[in-house]
């Protein structure tokens, strides 16, 4: 599990970042696997402002506290992020259970998207190869090309913070970086 801090204007201790790492494995148990973890601390007047996004590798999370005192705010998005990964295995259990949905859930024996590798399933037959690169929080283009280069998939799906639209980046065929953004 990645975890980035980024504080400002506040002073984060370690044993803070090991109450949040001890909190996150919690979590981890009940979401599976967490990919990539951000933890944002900021000091706003009197408040503090604790946002963390989780990126597991079937849901991603993102939760945001303020509150007078810091520990306090930590606890508070620690618990919602609990609470939604509690959600969503719940979610993934009764959809499990419905008709059919045994074949829906099993992944082919071949690579995920974004994987090198000859494709087998439903890919190679001209199936849908289902992904789940994509920011819940608003990023800039520049984040965004830095998470796509952060991953092994094609292309990132994100909430353009500067015009406020779904836009995603693409690796083209020459090696470089498309946006798409459509103008809605």
């Amino acid at each position: 599990m990645s975890i980035n801090f980024v504080h400002k204007n506040v002073k984060m201790p370690g044993a803070l970042k090991a109450y949040i790492e001890k909190h996150l494995g919690g979590i981890e148990r009940i979401a599976g696997g967490i990919i990539d973890a951000e933890v944002i601390v900021n000091e706003e007047k009197l408040d503090f402002k604790v946002e963390i996004s989780l990126k597991t590798r079937l849901d991603s999370f993102y939760a945001q506290t303020r509150d007078k005192m810091l520990k306090q705010a930590v606890r508070n998005t620690l618990a919602t992020l609990k609470n939604q990964a509690k959600k969503s295995k719940e979610k993934i259990k009764e959809a499990k259970k419905r008709p059919g949905a045994k074949e829906f859930f099993q992944r082919p024996p071949g690579p995920r998207a974004g994987e090198k590798g000859e494709e087998t399933g439903p890919a190679a037959s001209g199936g849908i190869l289902v992904s789940d690169n994509y920011s819940r929080k608003p990023l800039t283009v520049e984040e965004a090309v830095f998470y796509l280069g952060e991953s092994r998939e094609n292309g990132y799906m994100f909430v353009n913070s500067e015009t406020n639209r779904v836009a995603g980046v693409f690796r083209n065929s020459r090696g470089g970086i498309t946006l798409i953004e459509p103008d809605w």
